[in-house]
């Protein structure tokens, strides 16, 4: 007996090495068939042994112990039924894909294969013909499953050759080994054979694997492909680095195939994000942070390794302080990623919300948003920091860089100031720079050739320094309080540069800018369009189909609660036509296809149905081919006309009149309405609305003019110049 298998029944009963097998069973060791195809003792009742002339017998061999239940039977039965589950999952859930059909046949394998292993290492007949051929079909059907996967996605960058060439080599193993397993001659040369091929394999699916990692990592699937490497690399990396190499190589295993085996949860929780195309983690994040781990606990691993060798007395081999290093190093990996997501869910449960640092930026962040300007912006700045750090007395100042003087929001003393010069006098000094003095510190909020913005702390109350995290969670709030100071000055140059712009005698902007702010206008009106369409309709939508279901179907309702049921029906219906109209008013529909005269048209069915007056137009003489813009202004111009005549002008009659010529498209709109006097021009376009006819005109170099007197109706004649060339519709 050369060799004892760790923790196996030999080595926890102590069996002598390089003693010699005299029987087993009462019989020839030859008779023996584990020992005469594979030179294993297994199976064995009883056997007796000769170490150092003397015979020794070993008989009522306890053939099953709870660890051997538990690793051969009950962890693979486990992983077998969990295999079945997500195969089921997977054929009555995923869209019937001939991918998915070879993903349940790969799951199939792995698990019948552990499951097979259970006898293997009894070294039943049958059970080593399942093990080693479902574990080597294995990988090849792995790989056919992504060939056809990544077909269905139209991306190709391996040739399906590759899977037939396997095929055929595992199945020519497959043959020899169930052909010396029947005639139970098996070949000492064959025995290494489906070990070598299964390394073989594993290289070749690896190397396609991290092929198309390289090729498609700056493509739209390229999460895909870097999802599916981690998952196949955490699941078989450890069977393939600590268990097969090992053995091949010096005939020891680092780690048994039991604990290898556990790594194959991986492959479920991977394969499962494939075939149903639903991202389950964030994978950048998920390996960043484990990256992260794996490099942080490497000198700690070895230093414990070097430790523990260091108390252990008896002498180690090679193969122990691997297996020591490893559980180490895995073990302070988990340890940070559990200790990582305990901090993010528990800290501010475990801590006062008043020292949670994260918790006082966000709170932060929300009330920024209500101020208008730096002084009330610094004092809730002022306000939290004193909140969270129970500091002594808090002072925000200005000081001018070349003059000695200063902006103080609240009185300093003069100690104070004298000090705070000193400490300024220093060119290194930019936002987030935290300065630490006898007197207390500060933090730079606002920093500029002219001046320096500055909070300064006359300590904290414990009279203790500034921590790490102290440090960073101030620079964190200046930066953002910096960020938002400098945001309120933009918004306040670019409104002051919107009203000098404007003319001071037309009180007109300039065409451009006009252009610019009814094209922004245009296109937050589509996005709520889009918005209102796609969140609040379709759930009034369902809730109404929901409610006609619950009257059509319930026949025990009562009929009072019929009827309120019914009212209800019918004003959740009225809501729909009228957020459709909204849509509509918004972003008209299909008037980029429809064109201008047939969206006028619509436009003026929907005024008719919900006004008191009647509309003529007339578009005869029109047949300009108008860009999009064009359309939009004339479109959003008669809006605006129909909304006026609506609400002001108790007309009976409107008439529009739609025309153009080589130079320009002429719009007429009259009513015989009330009318309004027109010596106040400017509060006409004030306060009636026409403010923003007139804007939108005069964006396009149009022009407006309007006749009206009281009791005498209201006409506004509108011309647009065009090219005398035609524009292409878009």
């Amino acid at each position: 007996m050369a060799e004892i298998e760790k923790d196996s029944w030999a080595d926890r009963h102590g069996i002598p090495l390089y003693s010699e097998v005299l029987s087993v069973n009462g019989k020839s060791p030859e008779e023996h068939l584990p020992v005469s195809m594979f030179q294993e003792l297994e199976k064995a009742n009883s056997f007796v042994l000769k170490a150092s002339g003397t015979e020794i017998l070993y008989e009522d061999i306890e053939q099953s112990s709870p660890m051997h239940w538990t690793l051969f039977l009950i962890v693979p039965a486990l992983f077998f039924i969990t295999i079945l589950g997500i195969a089921h999952l997977v054929h009555t859930r995923v869209p019937e894909r001939y991918s998915a059909h070879q993903l349940i046949a790969f799951f199939l394998s792995i698990a019948t294969g552990y499951l097979s292993n259970t006898g293997a290492v009894r070294a039943d007949l049958f059970s080593l013909f399942l093990n080693t051929t479902l574990f080597l079909i294995g990988p090849v059907i792995l790989i056919h499953f992504l060939y056809n996967y990544f077909k269905e996605l139209d991306i190709y960058w391996f040739s399906k050759k590759i899977v037939y060439v396997l095929y055929s080599f595992t199945i020519t193993v497959s043959l020899l080994e169930s052909y010396f397993l029947i005639t139970r001659d098996y070949p000492e040369f064959f025995d290494p054979v489906p070990a070598y091929l299964l390394l073989v394999l594993y290289i070749v699916l690896f190397s396609i694997i991290y092929r198309g990692v390289f090729k498609n990592k700056t493509a739209s699937v390229g999460s895909i492909f870097k999802y599916m490497a981690v998952g196949m690399t955490v699941a078989f990396f450890p069977y393939i680095l600590f268990y097969l190499i090992p053995m091949l190589t010096m005939g020891k295993k680092i780690i048994t195939l039991e604990i290898a085996a556990v790594f194959l949860i991986a492959l479920p929780i991977t394969f499962m994000y494939l075939i149903t195309r639903e991202r389950l983690i964030d994978i950048d994040f998920v390996m960043s942070r484990l990256r992260y781990s794996f490099i942080l606990s490497i000198l700690p691993s070895f230093l414990l390794t070097a430790a523990t060798t260091w108390v252990v007395s008896q002498p180690l081999s090679m193969i122990e302080y691997i297996q020591i290093y490893l559980f180490l190093h895995i073990t302070l990996i988990a340890f940070l990623s559990i200790k990582e997501v305990l901090d993010f869910r528990l800290q501010k449960y475990l801590f006062s919300a008043r020292y949670s640092y994260q918790e006082s930026m966000h709170r932060m962040s929300k009330n920024m948003k209500s101020q208008s300007n730096a002084v009330d912006l610094m004092k809730v700045m002022r306000a939290e920091v004193n909140n969270v750090m129970r500091v002594k007395r808090i002072y925000i100042f200005s000081k001018h860089n070349q003059k000695n003087m200063y902006c103080v929001y609240d009185e300093i003393p003069e100690d104070i100031l004298g000090h705070l010069k000193e400490q300024l006098n220093n060119d290194l000094l930019d936002v987030g720079s935290i300065i630490e003095s006898e007197k207390g510190f500060g933090v730079i909020v606002g920093f500029s050739l002219q001046k320096i913005t500055m909070m300064w702390c006359e300590g904290k109350r414990d009279y203790t320094n500034l921590n790490r995290d102290e440090k960073t969670y101030l620079q964190t709030i200046s930066h953002n309080a910096n960020i938002a100071i400098e945001n309120m000055n933009l918004i306040e140059d670019l409104v002051a540069e919107l009203q000098r712009l404007k003319n001071d005698k037309t009180q007109k902007y300039p065409t451009w800018l006009s252009r610019l702010l009814f094209t922004i206008a245009e296109n937050q009106r589509k996005q709520l369009s889009i918005d209102l369409h796609d969140t609040v309709l379709q759930e009034q939508l369902y809730l109404y189909r929901k409610m006609d279901d619950l009257i059509g179907y319930r026949k025990d309702l009562p009929p009072t609660l019929h009827s309120e049921l019914l009212t209800y029906k019918e004003s959740l219906l009225d809501s729909i036509h009228l957020i459709r109209e909204t849509c509509n008013e918004l972003r008209p529909a299909f008037i980029e296809e429809l064109g201008l005269v047939q969206s006028l048209k619509n436009l003026i069915h929907q005024y008719q149905l919900r006004s008191n007056f009647t509309v003529y137009f007339n578009f005869e003489r029109f047949d300009a081919e108008l860009d999009q813009e064009h359309i939009l202004a004339i479109f959003r111009v008669v809006q605006e006309l129909l909304t006026n005549a609506m609400k002001h002008s108790h007309a009976k009659i409107v008439k529009l009149s739609l025309s153009n010529d080589d130079k320009q498209v002429m719009l007429l709109y009259s009513d015989n309405g009330i009318g309004m006097d027109f010596s106040y021009q400017r509060n006409l376009f004030s306060h009636i609305g026409l403010s923003g006819i007139e804007q939108r005109v005069n964006g396009l170099n149009g022009n407006l003019s309007i006749e009206t007197e009281p009791g005498e109706g209201f006409k506004t004649i509108i011309t647009f110049p065009v090219d005398s060339r035609k524009e292409i519709k878009v």
